[in-house]
């Protein structure tokens, strides 16, 4: 039904990203990245009686740092830039496509580390969830 392509679409006209474009799933290594991951497929929150229903998508903002090492400021910096990124998209309403229509666009977390490696790169994260309505 395309919403998260019509999603990356709209989080990739946030400003202040600090990297060219927010990627779907995939995180390359060579440089600092951002991507959107579903954490769970859209699910059918209420039927409506006219054939219609308010949907639950959710998603994650995951933003992989390089080799951090010691630095607060740069995990600091991270975690900022996905709470600015929750910030702006809270409230919003973007185009999902024909028929549907975004009611709720909100964090459900502040941003946090979500994983370490062995080289050293960190990914932090932000949890978000949208609802929408289609055929209403």
């Amino acid at each position: 039904d395309q919403v998260s392509r019509k999603l990356l679409s709209w989080l990739n006209t946030f400003q202040d990203k600090p990297v060219d474009v927010i990627r779907f799933e995939y995180l390359p290594d060579e440089a600092p990245a951002m991507a959107i991951s579903t954490i769970q497929a859209a699910f059918i929150v209420k039927k409506y009686i006219l054939g219609g229903y308010l949907a639950e998508y959710q998603f994650k903002v995951i933003y992989r740092i390089k080799k951090p090492g010691g630095s607060n400021d740069k995990r600091l910096s991270a975690d900022e830039m996905l709470n600015a990124i929750g910030d702006w998209a809270s409230g919003q309403r973007p185009d999902i496509g024909d028929g549907k229509r975004v009611v709720t666009l909100e964090p459900t977390t502040r941003s946090s580390l979500y994983g370490r490696y062995e080289n050293g790169d960190e990914d932090h994260q932000i949890l978000m969830k949208m609802n929408y309505e289609v055929n209403v």
